[in-house]
């Protein structure tokens, strides 16, 4: 028999199970409806669609009565909702019935309904196991007797290290053998399955957030999406430094770009939660800006039952609902393509946990590449890198014909054998180091000191004197250690950064250090954020540029664009400000700058839309 885990330690399982204590009080606090099932809401929105995911206890306690599913609609009318996923949990036949009859009431009131499962028993399935797999076709089978489309819950991945998932995997990987063996099992038994029943059933894959794990635990991005009919990317961020994902909010616009982006036409929505948010209402609505600037074709709501009294997370709502005007304003002003620095992240690759997340919150836009971005002027390389079984040759050529490579550290030490691991002289390394004082390159011949309001330990590199290489150095007693290399290299260049022992301290180091790291693209986006971290930065077009706070704390910043950017006639269009621009020049001789810059000041987890004058 494979290994399971007791369903309480899975909150999406464990939530389904404690969904039916929770409606059921909640029927006695919601409003009642005065007459036959209300209105889902007054209209659709102009420029976002959204969708709420009901389990199959919401269904049972929230939908299946009319007096029930009256006070549900008008609960969640200010979702303004489109449409409605209800999963089915049994593969009782006779299920249909009930299905069938919930759908055409909620259709009735002008609601899309999709269907939706989780493939799971207790915990995640035994691809090997008949049972199952038996389960999972019943499920799959009421499901298509009822809907047209099919939403899998992330549980499609399996942990089993029974005898049978030992033996079929011989001498592969995990990661090999299950993301083969979930692909297989999941063709025959989910998709084919329900178009046994109705062969015109769109069946839709939603990728988990936990990106580093998919290969090892079954879900392959390159394998799985030409199977499906469609894609939805998972973004829970929740609450980024208390959850055990611990995932910067940023890494949900991320993810869209690169799965989303990768899945073409089959991208359909993008999937959030608040699962374990009570008290964090701004990490949950930060999590919907996220799907708002990545332009999710639908926004899915997970679940009913956590965002519905007395659910302790329905503490969320509130704020929720007052933001969803907002939500549909800022995405009807967004104004041309998203713009960003190209990152290579190839399907299936692992590397640096939320490495692009942690990059994202400290102001530099990313712009996810499953392929090797070759026809650039900037580009950034993680461990991730690592998949392309080219990647030397490639970054080399990159930098032969004058382009730029920025590596992280731990790149760098994998590449150590090739050429580019060449390019600085590194005379020693390994340990930590832990100060807080930093030196800052900003001329020719001139450092500054930036005391820092706290210590901060990095990986230990010792770097010779000469060449000088430290655009950002950490000062201790004995010297200098690297925290931003750069140098040029045959007719290219070649960055370094080594991120602090803990990620999340990368946005919280000094603004000069942080606007050292972001000069290194401001060749290759023309605008480059200045200040604190924690502010995201979302470049569209040419000519507009969303600035996200995700502090606690009201910040100021500015945006620095090239001289010739005009200096009037600047807006923030989400307030109707008219803002300030002024010409700054730092430095001295062929280190010297020249910018345009447009200043302004945000309050904690405020967002502005700033928008350049209409070119004459």
């Amino acid at each position: 028999m494979p290994n399971r885990t007791p369903a309480q330690f899975h909150p999406r399982l464990a939530i389904h199970g404690l969904a039916v204590a929770l409606a059921l009080g909640a029927l006695a606090l919601v409003p009642r409806a005065r007459s036959a099932d209300a209105p889902a809401q007054e209209a659709r929105w102009s420029h976002i669609r959204t969708a709420l995911f009901c389990t199959s206890d919401d269904v049972a306690n929230l939908l299946t009565r009319q007096e029930d599913r009256k006070a549900a609609l008008a609960y969640f009318a200010p979702l303004r909702l489109s449409k409605v996923y209800l999963e089915n949990g049994s593969g009782d036949p006779a299920s249909a019935d009930t299905l069938r009859e919930i759908a055409a009431a909620l259709r009735a009131q002008g609601l899309e309904v999709s269907g939706a499962v989780v493939p799971a028993n207790e915990g995640p399935l035994c691809y090997n196991n008949p049972k199952d797999m038996a389960l999972l076709e019943a499920k799959v089978k009421v499901l298509a007797q009822v809907f047209d489309e099919i939403i899998v819950d992330d549980w499609l991945f399996t942990t089993c290290t029974c005898a049978r998932c030992l033996e079929g995997r011989g001498s592969d990987s995990w990661a090999d053998y299950r993301s083969r063996l979930v692909a297989e099992q999941s063709k025959i038994h989910l998709i084919d399955a329900a178009r046994k029943v109705r062969p015109g059933v769109r069946v839709i894959i939603k990728y988990p957030n936990w990106y580093e794990g998919h290969r090892q635990n079954g879900y392959d991005v390159a394998r799985q999406t030409p199977q499906f009919d469609g894609v939805s990317v998972g973004i829970e961020t929740r609450q980024p430094t208390t959850q055990d994902q611990h995932i910067p909010t940023y890494s949900g616009y991320v993810y869209q770009r690169w799965f989303g982006g990768d899945a073409g036409a089959k991208w359909r929505s993008a999937w959030l939660d608040n699962y374990g948010m009570e008290g964090s209402d701004n990490d949950f609505v930060a999590e919907v800006w996220q799907a708002v600037l990545g332009r999710a074709p639908e926004i899915i709501f997970w679940c009913a039952g956590v965002l519905h009294p007395p659910a302790a997370s329905a503490s969320n709502f509130a704020l929720l609902a007052r933001s969803m005007p907002e939500f549909d304003r800022l995405a009807g002003m967004i104004d041309g393509p998203a713009r960003g620095i190209p990152i290579h992240l190839p399907l299936g690759s692992v590397g640096e946990y939320n490495v692009f997340g942690y990059l994202g919150m400290i102001g530099l836009p990313m712009d996810p590449r499953t392929g090797f971005p070759g026809d650039t002027k900037a580009a950034i390389f993680t461990r991730h890198s690592l998949r392309d079984p080219g990647l030397a040759d490639k970054l080399l050529a990159r930098v032969r014909s004058g382009r730029e490579v920025f590596l992280t550290w731990p790149l760098l030490q994998d590449l150590r054998k090739g050429e580019i691991g060449r390019a600085f002289n590194v005379i020693g390394d390994g340990g930590t180091v832990t100060a807080s004082t930093f030196r800052v390159h900003d001329g020719l011949w001139s450092t500054k000191p930036v005391e820092a309001a706290r210590p901060f330990t990095f990986q230990r590199i010792e770097l010779s004197t000469w060449p000088y290489v430290r655009d950002v150095g950490l000062i201790r007693e004995d010297g200098d250690f690297g925290v931003l290399l750069k140098t040029p290299y045959l007719e290219g260049s070649v960055d370094v950064l080594n991120l602090p022992e803990n990620s999340y301290e990368l946005e919280r180091l000094p603004d000069a250090v942080l606007d050292s790291i972001r000069l290194c693209f401001f060749e290759e986006l023309g605008v480059r954020l200045m200040g604190p971290g924690g502010v995201a930065l979302y470049p569209f077009g040419a000519r507009q540029y969303v600035v996200y706070n995700m502090n606690e704390r009201p910040v100021k910043v500015s945006l620095r664009l090239p001289a010739t950017a005009p200096a009037s006639g600047w807006r923030e269009r989400m307030q109707g400000l008219d803002l300030a621009a002024k010409r700054v020049d730092e430095g001295e001789g062929g280190w010297a700058r020249h910018e345009t810059e447009v200043a302004l000041a945000l309050p904690p987890f405020g967002i502005a839309l700033v928008e350049a004058p209409q070119p004459r």
